[in-house]
């Protein structure tokens, strides 16, 4: 079994990955809904049935070592929570529900998170107080199916079953991750099929800016990301398109163009470590992301580079390459 309870969430996506488990298993690697994350990484933690009925399911999450693990875990399989980035906002709040006459709930969890010293360098600990910012201060949990930004992993599965399903050559997928989307019908329908695998993107209602915003989550002011992405996508679809054509130039035309703001500065900054700081490369965040540790546990430093914010959201979608 696993040593440290930070290991168990790695080592079951990797056997999920490993073993194909399906998704609709009795413990499935696909999570949906906050209690689906809760049941599963229950089980993965060895937390008795007991404190799960009497604690976890009446909403209670104590600060001991076994609840702050458990946030932890459900933050990973919701994937709102990052060990080195720390807390995903805009994937949080789909799960949290402000009350209509709650005037201040932004500002109260603002304030939280803006209390969580940087100090706090283990990550259970960190997780589970970010999380509480938003579990206590910003609204009613909803416990309804929301979007789970995909992983590098499944998005690679799903380029392989568009590139399969239109009998492209695999050098198509190499010329797309080099960069190279080719205004052509194979290349429009590809893109089309990776927006609907994803739930980005459907014939009727074209993008999913919400959606695509959360699987972004370094892309520019969200109200800005908004705005400038239904302009371009109100633009294009006044014409009257194909459905491949429709979708390359609403889901990647529209996200891909500088007149967005999705590019960023690189910038440097330091995340707290257990031995000092790490000097990481990162676009700029917004003020309420929250460092963390890696879960490995050593003294050399980890140094990562984060791309832009045009990189970012192209990449997730096509697994594009800089």
């Amino acid at each position: 079994m696993c040593s440290k309870r930070t290991g168990c969430v790695g080592l079951l996506w990797l056997a999920c990955v490993m073993l194909g488990v399906e998704a609709n298993a009795t413990s499935n690697c696909t999570v949906t809904t906050f209690d689906d994350a809760l049941q599963e990484c229950a089980i993965q933690l060895g937390i008795p049935q007991e404190r799960l009925e009497k604690e976890y399911k009446l909403l209670l999450y104590p600060a001991d070592r076994d609840s702050m693990c458990l946030v932890r875990c459900i933050g990973i399989l919701l994937r709102f929570w990052n060990d080195t980035t720390g807390l995903r906002e805009a994937t949080i709040r789909q799960y949290y529900q402000p009350a209509p006459e709650d005037l201040c709930y932004q500002n109260r969890t603002q304030l939280c998170l803006d209390a969580l010293e940087p100090t706090v360098t283990d990550v259970c600990e960190r997780a589970h107080r970010s999380f509480l910012c938003y579990h206590q201060q910003y609204g009613f949990l909803k416990r309804e199916d929301r979007y789970i930004p995909k992983t590098a992993l499944e998005m690679k599965q799903i380029q392989q079953d568009c590139l399969d399903v239109f009998g492209l050559s695999p050098r198509r997928l190499d010329q797309y991750q080099d960069g190279h989307f080719p205004d052509d019908p194979e290349t429009q329908c590809f893109v089309r099929c990776v927006g609907l695998k994803t739930g980005l993107y459907s014939d009727r209602d074209g993008p999913n800016v919400e959606r695509l915003y959360i699987q972004c989550d370094s892309c520019a002011d969200e109200a800005v990301f908004r705005e400038r992405a239904n302009e371009c996508v109100a633009a294009q679809r006044r014409h009257k398109l194909s459905k491949c054509t429709a979708a390359y130039r609403t889901l990647y035309q529209c996200f891909r163009d500088d007149q967005l703001d999705l590019y960023a500065s690189i910038t440097t900054t330091a995340a707290p470590t257990s031995k000092g700081y790490r000097t990481t490369t990162t676009s700029k965040s917004p003020p309420n992301v929250i460092p963390a540790l890696s879960v490995r546990e050593t003294g050399e430093p980890q140094y990562h580079l984060v791309p832009s914010q045009f990189e970012i959201i192209l990449k997730s979608l096509y697994n594009r390459n800089y």
